[in-house]
């Protein structure tokens, strides 16, 4: 089952309307970004654990996924930067926060405190990021004429069994371990391909995303303390593509867990929660 009830609120950041969870504590505050397609409740073992622990943290719905306003036509990483700018701005009155992102969450995560524009971050965690190689997987589904599940996506099927086979894939792709899986959880994060239109919708977008994310130029001048995180069972992005990352970002240190799939926060929320308290302790600041 879900964890215990987190708060909620609406916020604005950049004109754009969303839904955060938080949690209040002590500060700096922990701000948690999610993956594509998923909302901030990817986050609710975590929260959870910081509720316990008092520590101060918030999850955001970004644009176009969860509950926030959608986003623009055109790129998408811009309003990603844009939005996660005025988040960081918004959370870091106890000083600067400590970013963790999941996947696309991640991508923007490492944008932030590579910035040209100094942002007031104490650290970063990294998990599954996206951008330096993807599993066979999401190759055969998204990539070049093929593009399984988009076509898959098209096929027609009873309400029900759309559901329950949005709810199994989704079960097998974010988690690694299935004896963690929350069935609850996992129907919040698979309610998006629930009937057919939403799903290639989805997809489409998907695809648009990834040639985005792929098309950047390696990641440079990351200063802050970096953690870096992967799931040896992650059926989304390849290992290599955290352990380019980690070489590319000096000082930084890689953490592989072997039980772990795309969405570490899932399978082992108490081991993500150690690594942000850890930088909740540390040094604030990046390196001149």
């Amino acid at each position: 089952m879900i964890p215990d009830r987190v708060p909620e609120r609406r916020s604005v950041y950049t004109g754009v309307g969303t839904r955060e969870l938080f949690v209040e504590g002590d500060g700096p505050t922990v701000v948690l970004l999610h993956g594509f397609a998923h909302p901030a409740d990817s986050w609710r073992p975590v929260l959870q654990r910081f509720a316990e622990a008092r520590q101060s943290a918030v999850a955001v719905d970004m644009p176009g996924f969860g509950a926030a306003d959608a986003a623009q036509p055109g790129a998408w990483l811009p309003q990603g930067d844009r939005f996660l700018t005025e988040v960081i701005a918004q959370h870091s009155g106890n000083g600067p926060v400590v970013l963790v992102g999941n996947s696309l969450g991640a991508t923007l995560t490492v944008r932030a405190a590579a910035s040209p524009v100094r942002l007031p971050i104490r650290g970063i965690v990294a998990m599954g990021t996206p951008g330096m190689g993807w599993t066979p997987l999401v190759n055969a589904a998204l990539v070049g004429k093929g593009r399984m599940l988009t076509r898959l996506a098209a096929v027609g099927a009873p309400a029900l069994v759309r559901r329950h086979g949005a709810d199994r894939l989704v079960g097998h792709l974010v988690y690694g371990d299935r004896t963690t899986l929350d069935a609850e959880l996992v129907r919040i994060l698979s309610s998006q391909v629930h009937d057919r239109r939403s799903a290639r919708e989805l997809l489409q977008r998907a695809v648009l995303i990834k040639d985005e994310v792929d098309a950047e130029p390696k990641i440079a001048g990351v200063t802050c303390p970096t953690v870096i995180v992967h799931g040896r069972r992650d059926r989304i992005v390849a290992l290599a593509s955290s352990q380019g990352l980690h070489e590319a970002i000096p000082h930084s240190r890689l953490v592989v867990l072997d039980h772990a799939g795309h969405c570490p926060q899932l399978d082992a929320p108490d081991a993500i929660v150690e690594l942000a308290r850890e930088l909740t302790a540390g040094s604030p600041g990046c390196r001149s």
